[in-house]
């Protein structure tokens, strides 16, 4: 009787350790998403830019998977944001799909389902925005704001203290809850300190201008202060991984980080071109994912939302348009992982109001193996802004943000070798474009009109069409709703902005002595 007892007492203990290691294993992870402002996929230094260093971007891409193949669903800081946090493309948002805008709440947020199973969320620095908050749009689509800890730094950087505010935000919330954070810094976003990147010791003859920019010491050293400004972002999240260390955290901790849109120069943010879309994306998970991984598997940043939700367990919402690459992470090969993920598809409609009548530039792409496929559904429109029409955004040309590349540009429209450039940015285009991104990083040939690719953009056509009709883009049925939503510049909808014309010609050169706006 009494060697039952001991029996029994020993199979109890046994249980409810089993029992306890159950519950440790069946902890949610935390989620820390860094999303830089305006970085194209090519600037980290794990992918070989000189007089660049991302040692952090680095450590969470040698600890997890690198991505060869992410695309924002629009190069705009707004929309990008939006069909992140929906996993829906811009079309599928309304308003939500503009730059200045708004996400209505029928469109939920995978950030807002974490906090209703009990996660403590936050964020610091830039959130979804710029965009309205107020009815009939979502107040807090993403999650409480950390933004009080500030720093001395140097001009126009953001002095935001990102990993100081995330330092507080872990202080604060319930221990025992896992976190979501979004980490979105303002860098690299324009307007930059100039020279700075001179002045920390980059060598600007040795940095590489893409091939749709001018190179020039000017053009390179805008570019040097660019890089800076990636550092700085780069910088944080260091500041972040150890706080995550320190606290026992980081091996349950998803990391991914990643970047909005392309880099705020002509030819890229704000356009379909792959400098505009194609993203730098790292992703890492303790020993859950395998370190050291590169994929080509082409990843959609509507993807995110069901991936994420599917690693914390929820179900992933009907209606939800992007699919979950979880398969991906845990699969511990690189190359191509899934065959089906080969293709995605980018847009864009409103990026500024640069255009009489705030009218957009609509594009849409598929973007699939070597080959990228624009359809420029108003070709007549200038697609960098009216040159005469002056944006309450960014002056003259505006679909463009103000730059020293941009007034390069502008002021020397009319000299070779400039012109070329200008035009590239400036000048209308065709309808149709083709591009063979392998061959042509820079997207410099159109291949559309030749006619040996005429077969491909048959085919390509037809599964982009096939594909705006199944997510209901209203451009499938010659609508143009966009053209007609609201504009929340500095609190004023595009009903109220007074007439805009030839007025404050010093406004262009004034944007250049400005602080960033957002």
């Amino acid at each position: 009787m009494y060697k039952s007892k001991i029996i029994l007492l020993l199979l109890s203990v046994i249980a409810l350790n089993t029992s306890c290691q159950s519950k440790k294993v069946e902890k949610k992870p935390n989620l820390l998403f860094c999303i830089a402002d305006d970085v194209s996929f090519i600037h980290t230094s794990i992918n070989g830019t000189a007089e660049l260093s991302t040692p952090n971007f680095d450590r969470v891409a040698n600890s997890g998977v690198l991505f060869n193949n992410a695309y924002c669903n629009v190069s705009s800081c707004a929309p990008s944001r939006a069909s992140i946090l929906t996993g829906k493309n811009i079309w599928e948002l309304e308003e939500g799909g503009l730059l200045f805008g708004g996400l209505k709440k029928e469109y939920p947020t995978f950030s807002t389902a974490l906090k209703n199973i009990g996660y403590a969320t936050g964020y610091s620095g830039k959130g979804y925005m710029p965009a309205s908050h107020k009815e009939p749009y979502q107040a807090q689509p993403l999650a409480p704001e950390y933004n009080k800890i500030r720093n001395k730094v140097p001009q126009f950087m953001s002095n935001k203290d990102y990993a100081g505010n995330f330092d507080e935000f872990l202080s604060k919330k319930d221990k025992d809850a896992p976190f979501f954070f979004w980490y979105g810094s303002h860098e690299a976003h324009r307007k930059y300190n100039p020279g700075i990147g001179v002045k920390s010791g980059k060598d600007i003859s040795k940095i590489k201008v893409p091939g749709f920019l001018p190179d020039n010491d000017l053009v390179r050293s805008d570019i040097a202060d660019y890089y800076y400004e990636i550092e700085w972002f780069d910088s944080h999240l260091g500041r972040m991984i150890k706080t995550l260390e320190e606290a026992g955290e980081l091996e349950n901790t998803i990391i991914i980080v990643t970047a909005d849109n392309g880099m705020p120069f002509p030819r890229a943010k704000a356009s379909c071109y792959d400098y505009g879309t194609h993203m730098p994306l790292a992703i890492c998970w303790g020993n859950k994912i395998k370190g050291g991984a590169t994929v080509d598997d082409f990843i959609s940043f509507t993807d995110f939302a069901p991936t994420l939700l599917e690693a914390v367990g929820l179900e992933i919402p009907k209606g939800t348009t992007g699919k979950s690459f979880l398969d991906v992470l845990f699969s511990e090969k690189s190359g191509q992982v899934d065959k089906k993920r080969d293709r995605v598809f980018t847009a864009l409609e409103r990026h500024a109001y640069c255009r009489p009548e705030g009218l957009t530039y609509p594009v849409r792409t598929i973007r699939k193996g070597d080959f990228l496929y624009m359809v420029n559904f108003e070709p007549s429109r200038y697609p960098g802004g009216d040159p005469d029409f002056f944006s309450p955004h960014q002056g003259f040309y505006g679909e463009v943000d103000a730059s020293p590349s941009r007034t390069h540009l502008i002021e020397n429209k009319d000299s070779e070798p400039t012109k070329y450039y200008f035009d590239l940015q400036f000048a209308k285009r065709p309808k149709i474009e083709l591009y063979n991104v392998k061959e042509d990083p820079y997207n410099l040939h159109n291949l559309a009109s030749n006619e040996k690719y005429a077969e491909l953009c048959k085919e390509l056509k037809a599964e982009l069409f096939q594909y705006l009709k199944e997510t209901g883009d209203p451009r499938m049925e010659g609508k143009a709703p966009w053209d007609n939503y609201p504009y929340y510049f500095n609190g004023l909808d595009k009903k109220h902005l007074l007439p805009i014309g030839k007025r404050d010609v010093d406004y262009q050169k004034n944007q250049e002595k400005t602080t960033r706006i957002y």
